[in-house]
């Protein structure tokens, strides 16, 4: 895509030192299986790990970046030129580009937009080419969500909402992350939090930014995808092992996420 580059790296726990560069990165984070993200930006490691299914991480332009994992993870990295990057947020009319980009770099957040994207644009460079029209479309409407994201600040009352503790946040996602094949409910996750239902579901949504029937079943689809592109296993055992009764219940949720079957899934990025 002229001088924007995407690619997708799946690592261990390790850490990464990007050093300067003039570009613009922006990391959508996949089947998280660390509990830490912690950056150098210039000014000293900090806590950036952010838990929910659409987690995103800003890395601007200039920064003397680097970067360090408990877990594993798998991630699409989106790299656009600095200049490009701000010629597009001035003709979207965004004052202050580089202020904006360096605020959402402070830490870790979930926006399902530019997730989306930035995985949809990769399983479109890897089934079947990825166009410059489609590659130009969606840059706009990346930069445009996270111009739009910079304005607004947290609310007093979602940065004041109980939490769970990092501990038990931990435990629970170390937990929803094994995929159990009997598969996951409400009581289970709260007997391991030490919580009553209802008050480990708002808790958790308080910590990651969505309910946990949302994250499981992101991550489950997420880890579906997966499966049908990198393996040859059987449909119904794919199923099985993410926690679905048969191959049927499975496609029907597959078909939700995905808007087709497993089976066409699996031809088209085989393609």
């Amino acid at each position: 895509m002229g001088g924007v580059a995407l690619a997708r790296q799946r690592a261990p726990a390790h850490v990464f030192e990007r050093g300067r560069t003039s570009d613009l990165v922006i990391v959508a984070q996949q089947n998280i299986a660390s509990t830490s993200v912690e950056f150098d930006l210039g000014y000293g490691w900090r806590e950036h790990f952010c838990p929910a299914p659409a987690a995103i991480y800003v890395i601007p332009a200039e920064a003397d970046a680097r970067w360090r994992l408990d877990g594993e993870s798998q991630c699409v990295y989106l790299a656009i030129p600095q200049v490009e990057a701000h010629a597009l947020l001035d003709d979207l009319h965004f004052a202050r580009p580089a202020e904006r980009l360096w605020e959402l770099a402070s830490r870790g957040f979930e926006e399902p937009v530019v997730h989306e994207l930035l995985v949809r644009l990769w399983q479109e460079a890897i089934s079947v080419g990825l166009s410059p029209l489609l590659g130009s479309s969606c840059r706009v409407a990346i930069l445009h969500a996270l111009a739009r994201r910079s304005n607004g600040r947290q609310s007093a009352e979602a940065r004041t909402a109980p939490k769970l503790q990092r501990g038990t946040l931990q435990r629970v996602l170390a937990a929803i992350h094994d995929m159990p094949a009997d598969g996951l409910s409400i009581e289970r996750l709260a007997s391991l939090a030490g919580l009553s239902p209802f008050h480990f579901s708002r808790l958790f949504r308080n910590s990651v930014g969505c309910s946990p029937y949302r994250y499981y079943d992101k991550l489950r689809h997420e880890r579906a995808r997966e499966l049908l592109a990198s393996t040859d296993m059987p449909v119904e055992r794919i199923a099985r092992q993410l926690g679905f009764a048969d191959a049927s219940q499975f496609a029907r949720a597959f078909r939700r996420h995905a808007g087709c079957a497993p089976g066409a899934y699996r031809t088209q990025v085989s393609q």
